[in-house]
């Protein structure tokens, strides 16, 4: 074909004389056949090299040509020798052989755990230390594998430390025997063997560098005096091996500081069927960052434009998962994958945007409806088996924007980053499409935690008349929830009220960790009809401020939000609110001289912020503002995705609905045979309410209500 390939039409596959359709009329004898082989074994090769954005490395001329290199030999076929009679263990290949006696002098630890597992966890960056356990109604097992010839040790502990921690140790001795203690700590040091032994071993072994135990103990042991309770609260899992081998029941050598850690895991999340939720039809597509250079700042909200993946019929988000490119792990805290519904704009492609500017464009002014969530802790996440998100139909998303949080408190600026998040979407439509709602606090600088305060509670209103215009007449379906505050947050419970009646507690963390903000399956499904309402309550510590902590999107500032996912799909998008500003100032006698405040600079000197976190934050006033969040107005936000309201929805405001009790600790019962219910709540809950000051003059309360108004309307977009 060579004299005539220059006739041949190359580029219309449809032309009738187009070389592919030549080639299928040929007879492909044998000799022919083998010709066509020869010449893939050793013919010119025509390469191509490029990037990720298929531009070529400068410097290699593109395309090169090469024949197939000359030292690489034949395929060699793995046939067992039982085929052929001449493989008998006598003639079997010395490779083989030699292999075999090295891997007998050498046995290779078995790495799959003893059992099958609901979780698994690799607690240190170095890959040494892996747990796996599984849980039921009663007692929960783990099994530790880790790299070491000593001891090993595990606890639970209060706050990421030794003191008040739980903790089993044990190692296998160099007569084979294991050794196995329940323990637990009062300071950092050497912990005492616990009078109540209540981790049992199951088994242990030392293999090839590795011991391995596998223990169990229940999950509420009832011992208050040295044992903590399993909860499906954050619980933070320490850890600790040294690779002697203890002479004695108390012979254990110091761990060391780099042998050491502690890791934050729910370890009652429920168990996820993986293998069975991503069909074998799922596509993958990535929303990556693009070079982000971090700026010398301690935080940073980043946003970039993505089109949508390039499908033209509906699709269904079956799962997706971070990618944390290598250097920025600890610095990427979180990142929101935000669907946005308005006409898409090409010129939005190639920037990048602090997400919160003020000069961000307008058309991601719209584009608020959160689709996927990752935080530091989380894993990948898979919808159930029938849900998806829909993707590529009429309605659906026609862009995204991609949010990612940084956290650089060395403020650092050499890193470069390419995070994102990857979806697997699938042509399988699932029964039910997912949405995503995002209940709690508005955030913004009337949000109030005074200083020096042990608990201090701040609560969000998805009122009645929101689900009401939001949720169909069968109500929805909520199976997943992520929870968010910032490092002040302690505690976060989610309550459902149905005619003033509490139907159930939809979430709730009593050990909440800033550090580990995973999206967490509900054990069972909860249905939210129309009309119901949700409380978020959300409870701070600042013992270790020393001035005011207001509401805001940075590290130090405070957020109360948690986000709910649930099928069918419906326009439930948004439901929060805020503390009314005006009954917040009354306590601190600022009615009077409110319309002289500039509520929009906070550069400016006399900005209400300023004037606050001058305030002595006496007892009685801590105690009115604790009262004022508990018994003021609050103003509501209920929105779509797109971010528009419900037409037939007046201005919502409302007080904390008063059949709302107060949060109530799971306090373990043997702490004091006498003892009632102990309530988060201070005591500010008994005391009366204090009126705003009915002598304000109504102009200045007419002016907070339309500065009020702005100012919500600025938060939601």
């Amino acid at each position: 074909m060579d004299a005539s390939l220059v006739n041949f039409d190359i580029t219309n596959s449809s032309a009738p004389n187009h070389w592919t359709k030549i080639m299928k009329n040929v007879e492909w004898t044998s000799s022919l056949t083998s010709a066509l082989q020869h010449k893939q074994l050793n013919g010119n090769h025509i390469h191509i090299c490029q990037k990720g954005d298929f531009t070529n490395y400068p410097g290699i001329p593109m395309p090169s040509i090469s024949t197939y290199p000359s030292y690489v030999g034949p395929v060699t076929e793995r046939v067992q020798d039982c085929l052929s009679n001449s493989s008998t263990p006598e003639t079997m290949s010395t490779t083989t052989a030699s292999a075999l006696e090295s891997a007998s002098q050498k046995p290779k630890p078995t790495m799959t755990p003893s059992e099958s597992y609901m979780h698994s966890a690799v607690l240190d960056e170095d890959g040494k230390y892996t747990l796996y356990w599984s849980y039921n109604e009663t007692s929960i097992v783990f099994e530790a594998h880790v790299q070491t010839t000593g001891w090993l040790g595990l606890g639970i502990s209060p706050n990421g430390g030794m003191a008040g921690a739980d903790i089993a140790i044990g190692w296998v001795g160099h007569d084979g025997q294991t050794f196995f203690k329940d323990r637990y700590a009062t300071a950092i040091g050497k912990p005492p063997i616990d009078p109540h032994q209540d981790w049992f071993l199951l088994s242990g072994k030392r293999e090839g560098g590795f011991t391995f135990l596998k223990f169990t103990r229940l999950l509420d042991t009832k011992d208050c005096e040295h044992d903590l309770p399993i909860t499906s609260d954050t619980i933070r899992v320490i850890w600790a091996y040294n690779n002697a081998i203890p002479e004695s029941e108390d012979g254990m050598a110091y761990h060391g500081p780099a042998t050491r850690g502690s890791k934050s895991i729910n370890l009652l999340e429920p168990a996820q069927n993986k293998g069975a939720l991503l069909p074998a039809s799922a596509v993958r597509y990535d929303f990556l960052n693009r070079n982000v250079s971090l700026p010398a700042e301690k935080t940073t909200y980043w946003c970039e434009v993505f089109r949508k993946p390039p499908i033209t019929t509906k699709q269904h988000l079956v799962k997706y998962a971070p990618v944390i490119q290598k250097g920025s792990k600890g610095v990427v805290h979180h990142m929101i994958l935000f669907a946005c519904y308005t006409p898409f704009d090409e010129s939005l492609l190639e920037r990048g945007y602090n997400c919160y500017d003020s000069s961000k464009p307008d058309t991601m002014i719209g584009c608020g409806n959160p689709m996927a969530l990752w935080a530091v802790g989380g894993e990948d996440f898979y919808f159930p088996p029938d849900v998806g998100f829909s993707l590529g139909a009429v309605g659906d998303p026609t862009y995204f924007i991609l949010e990612t949080r940084y956290d650089n408190p060395q403020q650092r600026t050499d890193i470069i980053d390419n995070s994102g998040i990857m979806l697997w979407y699938t042509p399988e439509i699932r029964k039910y499409d997912a949405g995503l709602a995002e209940v709690g606090t508005l955030v913004g600088d009337f949000m109030m935690i005074p200083p020096r305060q042990k608990s201090f509670q701040i609560s969000g209103i998805c009122n009645s008349n929101c689900t009401q215009a939001a949720i169909p007449p069968e109500g929805i379906k909520t199976f997943a929830y992520i929870l968010h505050t910032h490092l002040a947050g302690r505690k976060i419970h989610v309550r459902q009220y149905r005619d003033e009646q509490l139907v159930d507690v939809l979430a709730h963390d009593d050990n909440y960790d800033f550090n580990y903000q995973q999206l967490r399956w509900l054990k069972k499904e909860k249905t939210i009809m129309p009309g119901d309402s949700l409380i978020v309550d959300c409870f701070y510590s600042s013992t270790d401020r020393a001035s005011l902590t207001l509401g805001g999107i940075a590290t130090t500032e405070e957020m109360c939000v948690v986000y709910i996912y649930y099928y069918p799909r419906s326009e439930f998008a948004t439901c929060r609110s805020l503390v009314s500003p005006w009954d917040q100032f009354s306590i601190l006698g600022m009615n009077e001289s409110l319309a002289n405040f500039d509520v929009e600079s906070t550069d400016e000197p006399n900005h209400w912020t300023k004037l606050l976190q001058n305030a002595e934050w006496t007892p009685s006033l801590t105690s009115a503002l604790q009262r004022v969040q508990l018994k003021g107005e609050n103003y509501h936000i209920c929105q779509k995705g797109d971010a528009s309201q419900f037409p037939e929805l007046p201005p919502l405001i409302s007080k904390y609905p008063s059949y709302v009790g107060p949060v109530k600790d799971r306090v373990q019962d043997c702490l004091s045979s006498n003892a009632s219910t102990v309530s988060t709540t201070v005591s500010a809950l008994e005391m009366t309410t204090t009126t705003a000051d009915n002598s304000a003059n109504s102009q200045v309360k007419g002016f907070t209500v339309g500065i009020i108004v702005l100012f919500l309307i600025q938060m939601c977009i």
